[in-house]
């Protein structure tokens, strides 16, 4: 699940091949290249409902547990959980008892799979079973197609093939925008920075980069960024590694670390999951104030999507070179350099 490339810094929401073929007592193992963004493998007759939804429109909403709802990890996402029937607890802090984070094999007819490692029962029927993504929703999903005993079935490599074939298919279509924004070119008039970026024409394929990559400014002068995605922009000696933002309690408890928290900037704005999506394109100042390059400096977690951006601006008031990081995704790094 997700991927790289070497066209550009980014993530993929989505899995490769998104559709496997196995058989009745196969396992299959789900692999996480790790590009910032968490992921689950989220089977059972609840997550094939939400699969569907999404396939019919792209817009539809989950109803099992969002994996980050707020500012930490839900336990009733983030940690195993397997289910006969019924729903994971609603509470979004509890995780479910020890005894249903013991996986079983799956058999098709779980209302509730939790899991990477699948498994996958010899008394499975035939049939194809979805699954998603608990923090990107039904638009990052994938099926098992559970063939016959003794049926033909692809091989590893056509699988690899197909998985790598999918990915290039995706990189492709982003490529032409990631080409014009390094140009300058961008279909919002006045962008000149931008914090993230992506196509329309490819909505699971992100662009993890600052473009540019080094900004000219001038002492006094704001610089703007339009964060599109998720991100931060955290300037001077972060608290934390980028892509390092996560901790296991001893009790199985997921944590974020308090470092996304902003500093120097003010709370960013939340989306509105009530927006129409048709509604014309704006971006909300987020004022950093001024920067001197000799503290920390972090927007915090930036949530910026078309139509409702988020535009942080800071003030440098010295001359020199200044870098700045992502601290969700590795390598999305920038630099600006006042006069």
């Amino acid at each position: 699940m997700d991927g790289t490339t070497d066209k550009y810094n980014g993530a993929f929401l989505a899995y490769f091949p998104n559709t496997l073929t196995v058989r009745p007592g196969d396992t299959v193992s789900f692999k996480e290249n790790w590009t910032g963004e968490p992921h689950t493998v989220t089977l059972g007759t609840l997550a094939q409902k939400d699969a569907q939804a999404g396939q019919a429109n792209p817009n539809a909403q989950q109803t099992l547990p969002n994996l980050i709802p707020g500012e930490d990890f839900a336990q009733n996402a983030a940690q195993p959980c397997y289910l006969a029937s019924g729903q994971p607890p609603s509470n979004s802090n509890t995780a479910c008892p020890k005894a249903q984070q013991t996986q079983p094999a799956f058999d098709g007819t779980q209302s509730f799979y939790n899991s990477g490692f699948l498994p996958v029962s010899p008394n499975t029927k035939p049939g194809s079973y979805s699954y998603y993504c608990l923090l990107h929703g039904p638009m990052m999903s994938g099926s098992i197609v559970v063939k016959a005993k003794g049926a033909s079935i692809p091989s590893q490599s056509d699988v690899d093939k197909m998985g790598t074939s999918q990915k290039d298919a995706l990189v492709n279509k982003v490529l032409p925008a990631f080409n014009a924004a390094k140009a300058g070119q961008f279909p919002l008039p006045g962008v000149k920075n931008v914090a993230g970026y992506g196509s329309p024409d490819a909505q699971t394929a992100d662009i993890n980069e600052f473009i540019p990559a080094t900004i000219q400014a001038k002492v006094g002068q704001p610089v703007s960024w339009t964060v599109v995605g998720v991100h931060t922009l955290s300037f001077g000696k972060a608290p934390i590694e980028p892509g390092k933002f996560y901790s296991k309690a001893p009790d199985g408890a997921w944590h974020l670390n308090p470092a996304f928290a902003p500093t120097g900037f003010p709370p960013p704005p939340q989306p509105n999951p009530n927006a129409p999506p048709n509604a014309p394109i704006s971006a909300t100042p987020l004022n950093g104030g001024s920067f001197d390059g000799t503290s920390f400096k972090s927007t915090g977690v930036v949530q910026s999507f078309p139509p409702a951006l988020v535009a942080p601006s800071i003030t440098f008031t010295k001359a020199g070179t200044y870098t700045y990081v992502c601290l969700i995704h590795p390598k999305m790094g920038g630099v600006v350099q006042v006069t």
